[in-house]
């Protein structure tokens, strides 16, 4: 019994059990199996680099599938040795440290992380994955390092935006689509119409139903043919532009074609009602046909 329990005595003394601080060297795994080469100074000094140390991940185990985030050159790294072996390391997590020793988390960008209902991947190039578990704020954001961004807020709503500040909003509260650009031109679409709203806000176009609604301060029209009416309406109705000020000047050269040529503008002129109330005149108010 005596030599049995030297013998084990011997074998414990020969193996490393627990956990020891080491640094990455190496991760640039030849075989792609996230394996990292190591300094564990408290068991091999200062100098002496392990052997290619195996990944202890929190899922895997089967052919394409698991989860492996490779650690950098220079972190700290938790290892372990199988059944206290050195010669089968294994790096099963990480900490964080500074130069000086101090402790440092992952920050969703330069603000203090200050909530423990908030789940931060962040890589040292600086692209993030944000879930927050907030009651009411439940959130997801995910972030590439130039500021474009994926989120998904609490009432399900996804916004997508670029680092140029281009955005589009499916909003599932107010059930629309808004498209904004960079230079705050925007497009809105409901299941009652749709507005296009140009950043300044001097020209708007809104499509409801059967209307169409267009505001700016000048309207070009331009085309080989331009055609006013209604699609499918009755042949007797004549297409029909209602407007509030009439350009006399149009009606007072138009001419018709006729077998000698086109005829000369209408005679007596047009004039305006305060001036000769004797002769046709159109009111500001017309239609034209």
């Amino acid at each position: 019994m005596e030599k049995v329990v030297a013998n084990l005595v011997q074998k414990i003394e020969n193996r490393f059990y627990g956990k020891y601080r080491g640094l990455v060297v190496e991760n640039a795994d030849p075989e792609k199996l996230g394996r990292l080469k190591v300094k564990v100074p408290s068991v091999l000094g200062n100098e002496v680099v392990s052997g290619w140390a195996m990944p202890c991940t929190p899922y895997g185990g089967d052919r394409d599938q698991g989860f492996l985030f490779i650690p950098e050159v220079g972190a700290g790294v938790w290892v372990e040795f199988e059944e206290g072996d050195l010669e089968f390391p294994i790096w099963v997590g990480t900490f964080w440290s500074k130069p000086d020793g101090e402790s440092e988390l992952p920050k969703v960008a330069d603000e203090i992380q200050n909530s423990p209902t908030q789940k931060i991947i962040k890589t040292k190039k600086g692209h993030t994955i944000q879930l927050e578990d907030a009651d009411g704020k439940e959130k997801i954001t995910i972030k590439h390092k130039d500021k474009s961004f994926f989120a998904i807020d609490e009432n399900g709503s996804v916004i997508i935006g670029n680092q140029k500040g281009s955005t589009i909003l499916l909003n599932s509260k107010d059930k629309n689509l808004m498209l904004v650009d960079e230079h705050a031109n925007s497009v809105i679409m409901s299941e009652e119409s749709i507005t296009i709203v140009t950043k300044d806000g001097k020209v708007a176009i809104e499509l409801s139903g059967s209307m169409a609604r267009i505001a700016a301060e000048e309207i070009v029209m331009q085309g080989k043919s331009v055609v006013l009416g209604a699609a499918g309406a009755p042949t007797e109705l004549e297409p029909t532009i209602k407007a509030k000020t009439f350009f006399s000047t149009i009606w007072a050269t138009h001419t018709h074609p006729t077998a000698l040529g086109p005829s000369g503008p209408p005679i007596p002129p047009v004039a305006p009602m305060l001036a000769a109330p004797v002769v046709p005149f159109i009111t500001s108010n017309v239609l034209v046909k």
